[in-house]
Order: structure tokens, then C-alpha cells, then sequence
């Protein structure tokens, strides 16, 4: 495959997982091999909507340089350690998707895989924790990669997905969602928020912030229902939303006050309600109030301790404040 073919694959590889429900927003990276020692990748910080074969940054292993005119994505070197340890590999995807991040969060049994499963993935294991962007979880994620699994749940960040081509990838992070989710144990409601005070609340909200969103979700219900907040557990619930998840009584005064100091908050007997400053970023937002309910259910029931320690939380919400926020146009 040449470059422009490799930089069109990636670019629709991004909408295709968007339409999957696998990232949001600028959530994960793609990257495909166009030669031993090269590949292209999605760049920082570009929402998949309109990403265009031009805005793919080719990297070169052997040079470490990189063309294009944009800067590629901080993880590129989880995508080299996967292109080095797989000489066949030609398709890289990182992705945040749910039920993988949930059991990334509380670990899991090779026992509770069939081996059809594992094969079909091509091999499945759990890399340690470490910041974003970092060496430690680069690291991390090369020394999972060389136990000989294609698919590595990143502790409390997503999942690395690697393939022969664009089309086995993408199945791959499909099926391995559908693993997780068998393997879940948090329970919800039987039945979402109710609807109608979440309509309200969120046209009451509306007048003092340019879009907000309610979200009823049964998980989002459960978790708004039994805790009067909980802490970040993922990555990227410390970037987007913060320290932790207060609930607020479903009252509009209320919530629009707490709306004020926080980007999500839950709401007992409706769900959540988010805000930002464009209809895709709350739209974003809203996956991410949903996906951080769920790992938190899982864990609960787990009994699994998973908070993010305070100085990597703070420190995440910092940086993505003043950079990713501002990059990806909030």
C-alpha cells in the first residue's frame, strides 16, 4: 500500500470507528504500515469527522523523523513497538471503547477466554499503568505487545488493537468488545432517568451555558442513584471532567450551580447532565459520563479499587486544559 492509499485508509478507518461507538472525539489513535520500517498515523489532537488523507503524518522507525503538516499523536511509539514486535502487522488502532476499558480497569482470568476467543483476537493481555504520553506506559504496553498478544488492555486508559489489515483490526476490537461485555459484572437500573425532569433540568441549563446534554442511561441512573460522587478511575474522565463525579439533588438551581465548577454532573433520579462549548464536544462528553458509570459499576462489584491517584488526575486535567482542549477546539 503507498502512502496516499495508507493516509485515506487511516482517515476512514477513524469514521468507521465512530460510527462503531468505539472512539469519540480525538479519543485513541490509527496508524497503518507502509513499508518495513514506516507507517502513517493519525496526528494530535484532530477530531475523525473531518480528518482528511492530508492531515496523516507519515514516520519514518529508522530515521525517527516524521513528514506532514501536522504533529503526530504522542502514542506513536506504542504503534513502532507493535510494528516492531509484528512483522506482519500492517493495521494499529488504539481505542477508549467501554467494556474494554471497564475490564482493563479490574484486570481479568486468561481462564474466562475461550481459546476460540483468543485466537480470534490473536492473543490477549493486560499492560500496567502509566501516564499518557509517557515512557513508563510505553513501555508498559512494548512488554505486553511481546508476550505474543495482538490485543492489550492498557490499565485504566484503553485498549491497542493490532491486525494484518484495516478490515481484521477492526473485528478484532469489535469481537474484543464483545468479550468485555460478557465478562462485565456492574449492574444498572432496569429502566433509564426520567426523561422528563432531564428535559427540564437541561432547558433550564441551557440558558446559562452554550449546550448541554442529559444523559439517562440505566449505568449513569445506577451509579447517580447509589454514590454522592466517585473518583476518576480512567484517563480520560481525569482530562475531560476531572478530580470526580459529584451528585447534585434534581433541582435546576442546583445543578446549574454545580454545572458552573464542573463539566458532568450526576443527578439523582435523572442520570447526568454535561456541558461545553459545541454540540460535538457534549455529544463526546456524553459517552464519556456513560463509559466512566459503567467502569465504576464494574468495579464496585468487583470490589476493585481503581481511583487514579490524585497527583496524576490533577496533572492530566491540567495539561489537557491548556493544550488538548484548546487543540481539539473546545
Amino acid at each position: 500500500m503507498n502512502d496516499l492509499e495508507a493516509r485515506q485508509s487511516v482517515a476512514d478507518a477513524g469514521r468507521r470507528l465512530l460510527s462503531e461507538k468505539l472512539v469519540a472525539r480525538t479519543w485513541g489513535n490509527i496508524s497503518c504500515r507502509t513499508g518495513e520500517t514506516s507507517f502513517v498515523i493519525t496526528p494530535s489532537g484532530l477530531g475523525y469527522e473531518g480528518m482528511q488523507a492530508d492531515d496523516i503524518v507519515r514516520y519514518d522507525m529508522a530515521t525517527e523523523t516524521w513528514q506532514g503538516t501536522r504533529k503526530p499523536s504522542s502514542e506513536r511509539p506504542i504503534h513502532e513497538a507493535a510494528y516492531r514486535q509484528f512483522p506482519d502487522a500492517g493495521f494499529v488502532i488504539h481505542t477508549h471503547q467501554t467494556f474494554a476499558s471497564a475490564l482493563g480497569l479490574a484486570g481479568f482470568s486468561q481462564r474466562n477466554i475461550s481459546q476460540g476467543d483468543k485466537t480470534a483476537l490473536g492473543g490477549i493481555e493486560l499492560a500496567n499503568y502509566g501516564l499518557p504520553s509517557t515512557k513508563r506506559l510505553h513501555r508498559n504496553v512494548a512488554a505486553a505487545l511481546a508476550t505474543g498478544a495482538h490485543v492489550v488492555l492498557m490499565a485504566q486508559h484503553g485498549a491497542l488493537i493490532v491486525g494484518c489489515d484495516l478490515a481484521e483490526t477492526l473485528e478484532r476490537s469489535k469481537r474484543l468488545e464483545e468479550i468485555c461485555s460478557a465478562l462485565y459484572q456492574g449492574k444498572a437500573c432496569a429502566t433509564c432517568g426520567d426523561m422528563a425532569l432531564a428535559l427540564a433540568l437541561q432547558s433550564a441549563a441551557q440558558s446559562a451555558f452554550p449546550h448541554v446534554l442529559a444523559v439517562t442511561a440505566p449505568a449513569v441512573l445506577e451509579t447517580a442513584n447509589s454514590v454522592h460522587s466517585f473518583r476518576a478511575q480512567l484517563d480520560d474522565m481525569a482530562q475531560m471532567i476531572g478530580f470526580q463525579m459529584r451528585c447534585e439533588k434534581p433541582e435546576a438551581e442546583a445543578v446549574v450551580k454545580a454545572l458552573s465548577k464542573h463539566d458532568a454532573v450526576l443527578v439523582h433520579g435523572v442520570g447526568a447532565l454535561c456541558r461545553a462549548n459545541t454540540l460535538s464536544d457534549c455529544e463526546a462528553m456524553k459517552i464519556l459520563v456513560e463509559k466512566a458509570c459503567v467502569c465504576y459499576l464494574h468495579t464496585s462489584a468487583l470490589g476493585v479499587p481503581a481511583t487514579l491517584s490524585i497527583p496524576d488526575t490533577l496533572l492530566m486535567r491540567l495539561v489537557y486544559l491548556t493544550k488538548y482542549s484548546k487543540k481539539a477546539g473546545k
